[in-house]
């Protein structure tokens, strides 16, 4: 199925993306930094849990769906909070979310957007609406990340 091909690797990609060494090699880390990757990693659970079952690897439970995409919508806000530049290093965020900060917020805004649609396809319980909105939310991490996070 070309849908479970396509989050099989959206999930792995936003687990390698948000999760690990978020620094990549030779990127500092300072505080600030950690504590975004750490917000970026506390989501990881929720969104992984839910490509499980859009995928079809794990049954589809209408309740524990939605109170997962619940409890994502509020996690994939925290990472936002710690996007300063720290002085002690920015891990894996490159410079230009700095120089260019209204892109940044546009791309941010569209994420938040596809996670709120997420959410809402969740809590209408429509399977295939589920599905659509996931891959929304997965290529709103990948576009994100093209533009203002290091290669690792």
């Amino acid at each position: 199925m070309k849908i479970s091909v396509f989050c099989l690797t959206l999930a792995a990609l936003a687990l390698t993306a948000c999760g690990g060494d978020a620094g990549g090699v030779g990127a500092p880390q300072g505080e600030i930094s950690q504590n975004r990757t750490t917000a970026f990693k506390s989501f990881m659970p929720s969104f992984s849990s839910m490509g499980k079952v859009v995928k079809g690897d794990e049954p589809y439970v209408p309740d524990a769906f939605k109170a997962t995409a619940a409890q994502f919508a509020q996690e994939a806000r925290a990472p936002f909070e710690y996007f300063q530049n720290d002085p002690q290093g920015n891990g894996g965020a490159l410079p230009v979310i700095w120089q260019k900060p209204a892109e940044f917020k546009a791309e941010q805004d569209k994420f938040l957007a596809a996670v709120d649609k997420l959410n809402a396809a969740a809590q209408s319980g429509r399977l295939d609406d589920i599905r659509a909105a996931y891959q929304t939310v997965g290529e709103s991490c990948k576009a994100c990340h093209q533009s203002f996070r290091r290669p690792k």
